[in-house]
């Protein structure tokens, strides 16, 4: 019998945890780069929690 299903090598599953983890380092630094602008701006993390 004769195997009709899609190769699942593990080379495509290599590229999804790259593009994954490269998502994840862009999300942090665009967090830490948020919260570095608002104390600069705002003097504080949270501007709109002070009240």
């Amino acid at each position: 019998m004769s195997d009709t299903g899609l190769d699942r090598g593990g080379a495509s599953s290599d590229i999804y945890t790259a593009l994954t983890a490269i998502a994840t380092l862009f999300v942090l630094i665009g967090g830490i780069y948020l919260a570095v602008k608002s104390q600069q701006l705002f003097g504080s993390w949270l501007p709109l929690g002070r009240g």
